[in-house]
């Protein structure tokens, strides 16, 4: 309807704000690998990790992943998704994730679904913390019922190392039959990806047709070289809320 106010009004404002540390993710193109948007060799559309998850999760994998945000290391938004899940968490830091994710979600759903080739988006899920922490995780708790799709379970495996940052293909267990679900699955960082990829790989074993992964930050680290050029690139490029990784431009 002409002229109707946009729900999300002040939502947006609030995360306009985080706007002067956060950064969109740099499109696919030499050097840069096309799924987690990290460092690559030039020669290569995938980085190393994404290309070992690929290969021995044998395809099974997200079908896209989609960084909401670089966050580099020592910088707000990596201390914001470190904190948000702090024994004594910010409820500033907490209300200001929450905002950014659910942004995201309701103005780019549809980019992410196009990207995936789903056609209806039937569960959200969240990659479950392996560092025993109890009860539900911080990200999870944090949504609660505010995305209106049932939840995926997933259980994570004591027996893996959780400080392993490399893929398992029994890191994670879903709870259900999920034949021909279609999932959002959210996660707070990305590093070298194998806890997403992991879960996805869990999801789709259980049935799952399509897996999208949301990450709210692609952790970036400025000591290593390969992402210099990517901090020249992105450092004084302002945030934009309009547009996504996989974004539609048609």
């Amino acid at each position: 309807m002409p002229g109707a106010a946009d729900p999300w009004e002040a939502t947006r404002r609030r995360v306009a704000h985080q706007a002067s540390y956060l950064r969109n993710p740099l499109e696919p193109a030499p050097g840069i690998c096309y799924v987690c948007r990290g460092p690559a060799d030039p020669r290569w559309t995938r980085c190393y990790a994404c290309e070992q998850h690929l290969a021995t999760a044998q395809s099974k994998v997200a079908n896209v992943v989609v960084p909401i945000s670089y966050a580099v290391k020592r910088q707000q938004h990596a201390y914001a998704l470190a904190a948000y899940k702090a024994a004594v968490p910010s409820p500033a830091i907490q209300l200001d994730l929450l905002n950014l994710l659910l942004v995201f979600v309701a103005d780019h759903h549809g980019c992410i679904a196009r990207a995936a080739r789903v056609d209806r988006w039937t569960h959200l899920a969240v990659v479950p913390s392996t560092k025993g922490r109890p009860g539900e995780h911080p990200l999870r708790a944090l949504i609660g019922d505010r995305i209106q799709l049932p939840w995926a379970e997933l259980t994570a495996n004591p027996k893996i190392p959780s400080d392993s940052r490399k893929f398992h293909p029994d890191r994670f267990s879903a709870g259900e039959d999920l034949g021909g679900a279609q999932i959002l699955l959210l996660d707070d960082t990305w590093t070298t990806g194998s806890r997403v990829q992991s879960a996805s790989y869990a999801l789709r074993k259980a049935g799952a047709s399509k897996v999208a992964a949301i990450v709210l930050g692609r952790h970036v680290n400025p000591e290593y070289d390969g992402w210099k050029p990517i901090l020249q690139a992105i450092r004084d490029v302002p945030y934009r809320q309009d547009v996504c990784a996989v974004h539609c431009r048609d």
